[in-house]
């Protein structure tokens, strides 16, 4: 299983960054892994709640996956299981997830991706370029999120 692990801390209470977060219409727009997401299950977002995430792979490609969030305690963490991913997908499993923690004003926003890759053709890619293009993927995103929250 790989794990990458991304933090970045942001100038805003836990309760707006979470919510921000998990505002489904705006995902896209600032995680550049996220092309389209939408529920499955009725909002609000909770334990139990299905996703639907049209990503944007580590080379350029565009691929879907299903997703149950295992995990969902306001404001403190979630937690996003893979349940189906495409066969164009470069991983055949993984969860997504995120905690939420106060540093003095700011909020420390944690991203923890794990994930298998499908196959050993996968895992060759993953470890020639995938791993360092999905770490600056993650990294960038939460560049784009702290930007967007600071700047309101």
């Amino acid at each position: 299983m790989v794990s990458i692990q991304e933090h970045i801390e942001i100038t805003a209470p836990s309760s707006t960054v979470f919510s921000f977060c998990h505002d489904i219409a705006q995902r896209p727009q600032w995680d550049e892994r996220v092309r389209r997401i939408e529920l499955l299950t009725p909002a609000p977002i909770r334990r139990g709640t299905l996703i639907q995430v049209d990503a944007n792979g580590p080379s350029g490609d565009v691929f879907g996956w299903e997703g149950e969030y295992a995990e969902f305690k306001f404001p403190l963490n979630s937690t996003v299981q893979v349940l189906d991913a495409a066969l164009s997908s470069p991983f055949k499993s993984g969860s997504e997830r995120w905690n939420f923690g106060k540093v003095g004003d700011a909020t420390r926003v944690t991203v923890v991706w794990e994930y298998e890759p499908r196959n050993l053709i996968a895992r060759i890619l993953d470890t020639v370029a995938g791993r360092a293009a999905n770490r600056r993927a993650i990294r960038s995103s939460l560049a784009n999120l702290k930007e967007m929250l600071e700047s309101g």
